[in-house]
């Protein structure tokens, strides 16, 4: 599962929101799942939905509530109580529980973005913000995120594979 592009939708009536038959056709039902959890997005005004047996393998080794800090605890407990697990109808589409939506402020015009191991429900205009601002300042946002990646890599001990000017 590798998610990426962007696609311009609209939420119905019903909190529907269909699933691009592109980004269903990049998850392997097996190993990922088929259903999907939606969670609140890193950025605020936005929601994250991740493959239901992937999102539950990356929680799987969360520690226990007694050796996680405060803040720790209250964001579990936070996180888990404005999520929802959904399953996709046979069309493709998910229901987004209204509550979900209204949090975020999520409207019914969005954009939905790949961002590799899951998928970003953004309003419409604000990711046209963000792309606009993005492009505006590339080369150097782009030389900031090269330059992390890197030094996580080093971190994290993992070699580059010297195949491109990303390495």
């Amino acid at each position: 599962m590798f998610f990426v592009g962007a696609y311009d939708l609209t939420i119905d009536g019903k909190n529907r929101l269909s699933i691009p038959s592109a980004v269903r056709s990049s998850t392997n039902c097996d190993r990922d799942g088929r259903a999907f959890y939606v969670v609140p997005g890193r950025r605020r005004g936005t929601l994250a939905v991740y493959p239901d047996r992937y999102f539950e393998r990356t929680r799987r080794f969360v520690p226990a509530d007694e050796q996680l800090s405060e803040d720790g605890h209250a964001w579990r407990e936070f996180e888990y109580s404005q999520s929802a697990l959904v399953d996709p109808d046979a069309q493709g589409r998910i229901l987004i529980p209204d509550r979900l939506l209204k949090s975020a402020g999520v409207s019914k015009v969005v954009t939905l973005i790949g961002v590799q191991d899951h998928l970003e429900i953004w309003n419409r205009t604000e990711f046209e913000a963000f792309e606009k601002q993005q492009w505006q300042g590339f080369s150097e946002h782009r030389s900031k995120a090269l330059g992390e990646l890197a030094a996580l890599k080093r971190e994290a001990g993992v070699a580059s594979s010297g195949s491109g000017p990303d390495d």
